[in-house]
């Protein structure tokens, strides 16, 4: 999950993240060091004293240039707040006195446009480096800081968005001389300004001015809840014998013999996957699926209140139309259909994976009467297991942390002609943190981080955060993993993965290997990076998933933690087979939750009851029945970032799948193909529409052949 920005004002909407329920080596520094510091700026901090603010009068390069990347490269203070702080201010500062020029009459168009592209990129690092500090920081001090960075950036953004003067001086703009991305740039901006409410008198401004303050605000309380609220159950050890044996070597047996399980992932699922006490399970899913109630539950009513006032003052029937009239969709027929299509498609499916699974229920319990949801995963790996001869256990010796880390940046290195380097020395905001230089012969693309295991008070999902976009002129991108995996610092060292975290891993890379690559061929960084139609954003990564299926490419890595074996070519192949079965629920469970976020802000949100709406989604969506008393609007968090437009999962799943047909014709590992899918889809950015990017690469429209095609295959082929 990450944040997202409009070309000229804030807009908090998370994405670039692995859907609810988930699925080249580095070298030395010295034998690829980073750019000298002579290439780099000054340091925006170099006044003195680095609790100082920068003088905001200093000057800073426009359009070229790479401002702020020393900040990172060189920031030996991670957990400095006022530093942080002071930073915020100084950029927010430095774009006011952009702002001011924009709003003086009779200035020339390329200064118009080279002054709103500045004002964009003034706040896009502060924002970034915010935003990853607020959901990663170990010191409250600093998420404190973050946290009221994103709400002053907002605030600065919702200003901009409403400032007339500003809109008069893009509106002036002409249109016709200028080269395609320019007049793309412009386009957009237009579009955004109406979208913001510019048209609106001086007090309805003011409204929406609060509004959106508000919602910053809620947004950051209700993930801030889901993130804290992290709850266990004891458990007598004797009825863990059938977890993983490292699990149970990296959990303590307490002095009454139990041990304690979290709603972390790392324990959630692996206990919900393994135990077979029904109770047990029950409890511990009770537990998940009340994180953070009641906190939030005051929260989404009122968000939802705030972005239905929000949709009605902009002249929308619902926060669902306005929020999808910039997606491929483009507008709420199109998505309801689609719900409706993809339902149709996958039921099927489901309803055989059901009959199946409840049949293997009712010989542990006769008289079972439906599969409920904490019965998903333990007996989609039982029947795996009986049926297939497929235990998920008999591959996690040979997904070791470590060993999965550098075979996904190998992958990677030789599909797109990438290098990843390690920076040894680099300062970072926790010691398990690495960081990296992203270079394609020679030539640095971007830097990012990996932050990729559990701690307290860190995001607890798994997703891409972009920390600076970057320009064709120089600018350099960043971003940062941000994930939950196994610590090889914990327990007996060996931080074995699930083959569902391998996925997630390849996925969540994808995305930052789309914004660091697509972030060099504008000078807008509003058009760059993965700023795409955000019903596109995840289909370049979950098309990636797919390499993690294949044994040419899982044998690349995927090494037995004691032996050092590669994984058999037909363990994968069984697996593989295996997988099959449970597609049905678990796409029918993502139409769901797409049902869930579109619905909610489709209907009226003061008459509305929560529980009973829930109640009748799960009665037409799921696949399951509700869980009694869980909460899931007060812990899909994803209902904050993006809000009304979750369907992007399976439209993008279905691009994806559409894709992916040309490697599966020419092979995954063709160098020649995979050049051309990172050409023609990575690289652009945001600088085509998607459907342009999906055709250049396919020689064709895309259609849902492939994404059908998938879904009738059968478990076992």
């Amino acid at each position: 999950m990450a944040r997202r920005l409009s070309l000229f004002f804030v807009a908090l909407v998370f994405a670039a993240c692995t859907p609810e329920d988930p699925r080249k080596p580095a070298q030395p520094r010295a034998a690829q060091p980073p750019v000298p510091a002579a290439e780099l700026p000054a340091d925006p901090f170099s006044d003195g004293d680095r609790g100082t603010k920068a003088d905001p009068t200093r000057s800073r390069p426009l359009i070229d240039g790479v401002e702020d990347a020393r900040l990172l490269l060189e920031q030996p203070e991670w957990g400095n707040a006022e530093r942080l702080a002071n930073y915020c201010e100084d950029s927010i500062a430095r774009a006011q006195i952009v702002r001011r020029r924009l709003q003086q009459a009779g200035r020339a168009d390329a200064d118009v446009i080279k002054d709103f592209e500045l004002l964009r990129r003034e706040v896009d690092t502060a924002e970034g480096l915010a935003s990853l500090m607020f959901n990663t920081s170990p010191v409250k001090q600093v998420r404190d800081a973050a946290q009221k960075c994103e709400q002053d950036v907002a605030a600065f953004g919702t200003e901009v968005s409403l400032d007339r003067a500003l809109f008069r001086a893009l509106a002036a703009v002409k249109v016709e001389p200028l080269d395609a991305l320019s007049k793309r740039f412009v386009e957009h901006g237009l579009r955004d300004f109406r979208r913001s409410g510019i048209d609106k008198d001086d007090a309805t401004r003011e409204r929406i001015k609060a509004i959106n303050a508000r919602m910053v605000e809620l947004t950051q309380s209700f993930r801030r809840n889901i993130n804290a609220d992290v709850k266990d159950i004891a458990v007598d050890a004797k009825l863990l014998e059938a977890m993983p044996a490292d699990w149970l070597a990296n959990h303590a047996v307490d002095e009454q013999g139990r041990v304690r399980v979290t709603t972390n992932y790392p324990d959630f699922y692996p206990f919900e996957t393994y135990v077979a006490d029904d109770a047990l399970r029950r409890e511990l899913y009770e537990k998940f699926a009340l994180r953070a109630f009641p906190l939030n539950k005051p929260i989404i009513a009122e968000v939802l209140k705030l972005r239905k006032e929000l949709a009605t003052i902009l002249g929308y029937p619902s926060w669902a139309e306005y929020i999808v009239e910039d997606k491929m969709t483009g507008s709420a027929a199109t998505v309801e259909a689609f719900i409706t299509d993809v339902a149709s498609i996958v039921r099927p499916r489901a309803v055989a994976d059901l009959e199946e699974l409840l049949a293997r229920k009712r010989k542990d319990q006769p008289g079972a009467k439906a599969i409920e949801t904490h019965d998903r995963f333990y007996y989609v790996q039982q029947v795996r297991k009986e049926r297939f001869d497929f235990d998920p256990k008999s591959v996690r010796p040979y997904f070791s942390y470590p060993a999965v880390k550098e075979g996904v940046l190998d992958l990677y290195a030789e599909l797109f002609d990438l290098e990843f380097v390690k920076l040894e020395d680099a300062p970072v905001w926790h010691p398990t943190v690495d960081a990296y230089e992203m270079r394609s012969h020679g030539k640095l693309i971007g830097r990012f981080y990996l932050d990729m295991h559990p701690r307290e008070n860190k995001y607890s999902h798994a997703a891409a955060f972009p920390i600076q976009s970057g320009t064709a002129s120089g600018r350099i991108p960043w971003a940062s993993l941000v994930c939950n995996f196994p610590n090889p610092a914990d327990g007996d060292g060996k931080a074995l993965m699930e083959h569902s975290d391998v996925q997630t891993y390849l996925h969540e890379f994808g995305h930052l290997v789309h914004h660091l690559l697509g972030s060099h061929k504008s000078d807008f960084v509003g058009l760059n990076g993965f700023n795409v139609e955000w019903d596109f954003v995840e289909a370049p990564s979950q098309l990636l998933e797919e390499w993690g299926w294949r044994p040419e490419v899982l044998q690349r890595f995927a090494k037995h933690v004691d032996t050092g074996e590669p994984i058999p070519a037909k363990l994968v192949d069984k697996m593989r087979g295996a997988e099959e079965l449970g597609k049905g629920l678990a796409n029918q469970r993502q139409v769901f939750y797409a049902a869930y976020s579109f619905f909610l802000h489709s209907v009226a949100p003061d008459s509305l009851d929560l529980d009973a709406f829930t109640d009748e989604m799960y009665a037409k969506y799921s696949p399951y029945p509700r869980l009694e008393n869980g909460k899931i609007y007060c812990n899909f968090g994803h209902l904050m970032g993006y809000s009304a437009i979750y369907y992007t999962y399976q439209w993008s799943l279905s691009i994806s799948k559409d894709l992916f047909t040309r490697f599966a014709r020419e092979g995954l590992l063709n160098k020649e193909t995979a050049m051309a899918y990172r050409r023609e889809v990575l690289e652009p950015g945001g600088t085509k529409d998607a459907d342009e990017l999906v055709k250049a690469f396919l020689g064709r429209e895309r259609n849902l052949d492939a994404y059908k095609a998938w879904m009738q295959k059968a478990p076992g082929k």
